[in-house]
């Protein structure tokens, strides 16, 4: 029996978000090699939900430009693997995995879960124009977009949308989800909502980090619209202290429920307490290319999901969730009475989602197109 080879997944940041990703792939790849996750902290600590994660991750030494520089051997040397798995276009993730891969002759993949770039786009010309001179932080718009002209030298890239695909090439790896563990058998959603104090509501739930782009705000205005005494929002995931977060309490009032973010084994339990889940994505140059990860833990909770016309969202839930137009509050709103009033078509629409996820989007299925591409990368036949 050959030794199970070593991967190196690299993480532009492991106190931000993007870590959810970086994990998802570990958890597929850890089926069939041992896999570690790095990357530099500039918060000096993991990302919240997955400090207490089965898959081993460590930090990296993280400093401004050009002082990263000194760091760069030392940095490299840590990077020790047979292949290197860079999560993102940065260069705190594939800059360093472009530098190990020149220098140690490792395989080198890059996997694209956004277009970095569009994050830019938005903002005002001269925003843009101060960020691209602030060339000191190695994550910022430049380096960011320097980055863009180096994906060709990666051995293969891995996105999770079609629009990504056709931007920069390569194969569709989405979030995978362990169906296994988010499985609404194992859970009792009455014993939930009542240990959480839900047990008289009904529940419409966003989980994930708040952000603008994600419509948090359209759907709060569409449960603000529907007039249930007993109907409240609960954004699980958010940061009470900030200032957005902060908005969303004063716009929703009581009918808001702020939970801050939560160890990623208990995102099934929250799960477990929504009615309906929503994920209701703006149409901006944010979510061209995105995927939400949580749309599939949802679908593997077989809960009922209300998301937007955006990115390949559509192709995803077709015929196991409805989809309505980026940034209408009133077709959230009507799709949220009809799930709440037909509470036996939204239990089989979970279902059927369920399954969907089982099929397509599980751990096994991704680790199977994983292990492929990684041959295909290696030379291997088998």
């Amino acid at each position: 029996m050959s030794e199970r080879k070593r991967i190196a997944i690299l993480n532009f940041d492991i106190s931000d978000n993007s870590l959810g990703r970086a994990y998802i792939l570990a958890k597929a790849l850890s089926k069939d090699y041992d896999v570690e996750i790095l990357g530099p902290s500039r918060k000096s600590s993991i990302w919240e939900p997955l400090k207490n994660a089965d898959v081993p991750i460590r930090e990296l030494p993280y400093k401004r430009l050009p002082l990263l520089l000194f760091k760069l051997p030392s940095i490299l040397k840590e990077i020790d693997a047979d292949i290197i798995y860079a999560v993102k276009p940065r260069f705190t993730s594939f800059g360093f995995g472009l530098l190990k891969s020149f220098f140690h002759k490792r395989p080198l993949l890059l996997d694209i879960d956004d277009w970095e770039v569009g994050f830019y786009l938005r903002k005002p010309i001269l925003s843009r124009a101060v960020q691209l001179i602030h060339v000191t932080n190695p994550n910022g718009f430049f380096w960011t977009w320097l980055m863009q002209k180096f994906i060709r030298y990666a051995d293969s890239v891995t996105t999770v949308s079609s629009f990504l695909r056709d931007r920069y090439g390569g194969e569709i790896i989405p979030h995978a989800k362990d169906t296994d563990y988010l499985n609404p058998n194992r859970f009792n959603a009455e014993e939930i909502k009542k240990n959480l104090g839900w047990d008289s509501y009904r529940i419409v739930m966003f989980l994930g980090t708040p952000r603008e782009h994600k419509g948090v705000e359209d759907a709060l205005e569409a449960v603000l619209m529907i007039k249930r005494q007993d109907l409240k929002m609960a954004i699980v995931g958010a940061d009470p202290e900030s200032e957005y977060e902060r908005r969303l309490k004063q716009l929703g009032g009581d009918s808001v429920l702020l939970i801050g973010r939560v160890p990623i084994e208990d995102v099934p339990k929250y799960l477990m307490a929504a009615d309906v889940v929503v994920i209701p994505q703006r149409a901006t140059t944010d979510t061209a290319g995105q995927i939400p990860s949580k749309l599939f833990d949802a679908m593997a909770m077989a809960k009922p999901i209300i998301s937007t016309r955006v990115s390949d969202i559509p192709e995803i839930l077709k015929d196991c969730g409805t989809v309505v137009e980026p940034g209408s509050s009133a077709q959230l709103r009507k799709a949220i009475e009809y799930l709440l009033e037909h509470p036996d078509e939204a239990k089989q629409m979970g279902e059927r989602a369920r399954q969907r996820c089982i099929e397509h989007y599980s751990i096994n299925a991704v680790a199977k197109r994983l292990k492929k591409l990684i041959n295909e990368v290696t030379g291997e036949d088998h």
